[in-house]
Protein backbone atom coordinates (compact mmCIF):
# COMPACT_ATOMS: atom_id res chain seq x y z
CA UNK A 1 0.00 0.00 0.00
CA UNK A 2 1.09 3.53 -0.75
CA UNK A 3 2.54 5.34 2.28
CA UNK A 4 -0.08 7.90 3.40
CA UNK A 5 2.37 10.80 3.34
CA UNK A 6 3.04 10.18 -0.35
CA UNK A 7 -0.19 11.99 -1.17
CA UNK A 8 -1.75 15.17 0.14
CA UNK A 9 -4.95 15.28 2.17
CA UNK A 10 -5.46 18.97 2.95
CA UNK A 11 -8.88 18.42 4.58
CA UNK A 12 -7.44 15.83 6.95
CA UNK A 13 -4.42 17.96 7.79
CA UNK A 14 -6.66 21.01 8.24
CA UNK A 15 -8.59 19.23 10.98
CA UNK A 16 -5.67 19.43 13.40
CA UNK A 17 -3.99 22.55 12.07
CA UNK A 18 -0.69 20.83 11.26
CA UNK A 19 0.38 19.52 14.65
CA UNK A 20 3.11 17.47 12.98
CA UNK A 21 4.56 20.70 11.56
CA UNK A 22 4.91 22.19 15.06
CA UNK A 23 8.57 21.24 15.03
CA UNK A 24 9.95 23.82 17.37
CA UNK A 25 7.43 24.31 20.18
CA UNK A 26 4.37 22.14 20.77
CA UNK A 27 0.77 23.34 20.43
CA UNK A 28 -0.22 21.32 23.50
CA UNK A 29 2.33 23.23 25.58
CA UNK A 30 0.90 26.56 24.32
CA UNK A 31 4.11 27.18 22.44
CA UNK A 32 6.04 27.70 25.66
CA UNK A 33 9.74 26.93 25.74
CA UNK A 34 9.68 24.09 28.25
CA UNK A 35 13.08 22.74 29.28
CA UNK A 36 16.50 24.28 29.22
CA UNK A 37 19.09 24.18 26.52
CA UNK A 38 17.59 21.62 24.12
CA UNK A 39 15.90 23.98 21.65
CA UNK A 40 18.97 25.53 19.96
CA UNK A 41 20.44 22.07 19.27
CA UNK A 42 17.08 20.82 18.01
CA UNK A 43 16.75 23.83 15.70
CA UNK A 44 20.23 22.95 14.42
CA UNK A 45 19.11 19.40 13.62
CA UNK A 46 16.13 20.66 11.60
CA UNK A 47 18.28 23.27 9.86
CA UNK A 48 20.68 20.51 8.79
CA UNK A 49 17.78 18.33 7.59
CA UNK A 50 16.27 21.15 5.54
CA UNK A 51 19.64 22.14 4.04
CA UNK A 52 20.30 18.51 3.12
CA UNK A 53 16.88 18.22 1.46
CA UNK A 54 17.48 21.30 -0.68
CA UNK A 55 14.79 23.34 1.08
CA UNK A 56 17.22 25.75 2.75
CA UNK A 57 20.57 27.32 2.04
CA UNK A 58 22.73 29.34 4.37
CA UNK A 59 24.06 32.59 2.92
CA UNK A 60 27.63 33.73 3.50
CA UNK A 61 26.34 36.08 6.23
CA UNK A 62 24.60 33.14 7.99
CA UNK A 63 21.07 34.08 6.90
CA UNK A 64 18.68 31.24 6.06
CA UNK A 65 17.55 31.60 2.45
CA UNK A 66 15.71 29.55 -0.14
CA UNK A 67 17.56 26.45 -1.27
CA UNK A 68 17.12 24.51 -4.50
CA UNK A 69 13.37 24.43 -3.82
CA UNK A 70 13.21 28.17 -4.48
CA UNK A 71 10.91 28.86 -1.49
CA UNK A 72 11.93 31.49 1.03
CA UNK A 73 11.48 30.39 4.66
CA UNK A 74 8.73 32.20 6.58
CA UNK A 75 10.94 32.66 9.66
CA UNK A 76 14.36 31.80 11.02
CA UNK A 77 13.86 29.67 14.14
CA UNK A 78 17.42 30.43 15.27
CA UNK A 79 16.25 34.02 15.80
CA UNK A 80 12.51 33.65 16.39
CA UNK A 81 13.10 31.56 19.51
CA UNK A 82 15.73 33.75 21.10
CA UNK A 83 14.53 34.73 24.60
CA UNK A 84 15.95 38.24 24.35
CA UNK A 85 15.24 41.65 22.85
CA UNK A 86 16.56 40.60 19.43
CA UNK A 87 14.22 37.60 19.39
CA UNK A 88 11.23 39.72 20.44
CA UNK A 89 12.00 42.36 17.81
CA UNK A 90 12.33 39.68 15.14
CA UNK A 91 9.01 38.05 16.12
CA UNK A 92 7.33 41.45 16.11
CA UNK A 93 8.62 42.07 12.58
CA UNK A 94 6.96 38.94 11.19
CA UNK A 95 3.45 38.92 9.72
CA UNK A 96 0.94 37.96 12.42
CA UNK A 97 -0.02 34.77 10.56
CA UNK A 98 3.49 33.28 10.78
CA UNK A 99 3.51 30.60 13.49
CA UNK A 100 7.08 30.30 14.74
CA UNK A 101 6.22 27.10 16.59
CA UNK A 102 5.91 25.44 13.20
CA UNK A 103 8.36 24.59 10.46
CA UNK A 104 9.53 27.66 8.59
CA UNK A 105 7.82 26.29 5.46
CA UNK A 106 4.37 25.75 7.02
CA UNK A 107 1.79 28.25 5.80
CA UNK A 108 -1.37 28.43 7.95
CA UNK A 109 -3.72 28.14 4.95
CA UNK A 110 -1.90 26.02 2.40
CA UNK A 111 0.29 23.86 4.63
CA UNK A 112 3.78 22.92 3.50
CA UNK A 113 5.12 25.30 0.88
CA UNK A 114 7.71 22.78 -0.30
CA UNK A 115 7.31 20.34 -3.14
CA UNK A 116 7.45 16.88 -1.62
CA UNK A 117 10.93 16.13 -3.00
CA UNK A 118 12.42 19.03 -1.03
CA UNK A 119 10.93 18.11 2.32
CA UNK A 120 13.15 16.56 4.97
CA UNK A 121 12.93 12.75 4.67
CA UNK A 122 11.35 12.44 8.13
CA UNK A 123 8.37 14.47 6.85
CA UNK A 124 7.52 11.57 4.54
CA UNK A 125 8.18 8.84 7.08
CA UNK A 126 6.22 9.98 10.12
CA UNK A 127 2.50 9.15 10.28
CA UNK A 128 0.16 10.88 12.71
CA UNK A 129 -2.88 9.34 14.38
CA UNK A 130 -5.29 11.07 11.97
CA UNK A 131 -3.54 9.52 8.95
CA UNK A 132 -3.66 6.08 10.56
CA UNK A 133 -7.37 6.45 11.40
CA UNK A 134 -8.12 7.55 7.83
CA UNK A 135 -6.27 4.53 6.47
CA UNK A 136 -8.26 2.16 8.71
CA UNK A 137 -11.36 3.93 7.42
Amino acid sequence: MDHPNNRDQPDLCGECGGLCCALYLAHDENGDYIGEGWLPDYIGVWTERLVASGALSIAANGELIAGEAGVAPLHDPRVSHRPDAEGRAYRDSLPSWVDTRKCQFCHPESGCLLHRRYRAPICGEWICDLWEAAERG
